[in-house]
């Protein structure tokens, strides 16, 4: 998952928001993006930071996707995953496919309800600051994965949370090709997610 959306802030569905939050139409990574932690729902700064300062006083490189084969081997992300499990609140992703003229086509995979979901990911405070940073658990072309049972992932056992990762990718999303406007990182609107054809006609994958 190279970008994501947020389109809707139904407190409703997603619960309390922090103040000054709004819509998001193309969040892409090192950006701020709305998470569920343990505690709260916060913002936090999609690129996951060591909690601790490396050599010469620097923060550590940051970790934007955290690939599933990694994350046991990787002490940053093996740690995360014992104490900082969170979900990062969002209502589509996107993609690119080849098209005709070599200029890559963006897709918006979306629910048909457009409802918002909670994609697993992994977080971490900075100690100096308290800097919430995190990173969405996956390769940067993988989907991302849906946790539904929000419950065990953010409060349940190690073990039990794992499990939730193994599960089959969700089936609902469907795949609508948008403006290209999308592509400019700078760009944060509506016409992120305008489509080019028949919002009905978008297929399942």
């Amino acid at each position: 998952m190279k970008r994501f959306t947020l389109t809707t802030l139904d407190a409703a569905q997603l619960g309390a928001l922090p103040a000054g939050s709004v819509p998001r139409f193309n969040v892409a990574p090192l950006q701020t993006a709305l998470i569920r932690t343990a505690d709260a729902i916060a913002p936090a700064r999609w690129g996951l930071l060591p909690p601790w300062r490396g050599h010469g006083g620097k923060r550590g490189p940051h970790v934007v996707h955290a690939p599933l084969d990694q994350i046991e081997a990787t002490p940053l992300l093996r740690n995360a995953r014992k104490a900082g499990r969170c979900l990062v609140l969002a209502d589509g992703f996107f993609t690119w496919r080849a098209a005709p003229g070599g200029k890559p086509q963006p897709i918006w995979h979306h629910r048909a309800d457009r409802r918002p979901v909670g994609l697993a990911a992994l977080s971490a405070k900075h100690k100096d600051d308290d800097q919430l940073s995190f990173a969405v658990i996956g390769g940067e072309d993988d989907p991302p994965i849906v946790i539904d049972d929000v419950e065990t992932w953010l409060h349940g056992k190690l073990a039990a949370a794992t499990a939730l990762l193994a599960a089959a990718p969700d089936a609902g999303w469907r795949a609508e090709p948008v403006s290209t406007w999308v592509n400019a990182v700078g760009h944060d609107d509506a016409k992120c997610v305008e489509p080019l054809r028949n919002p009905a006609q978008g297929e399942l994958f």
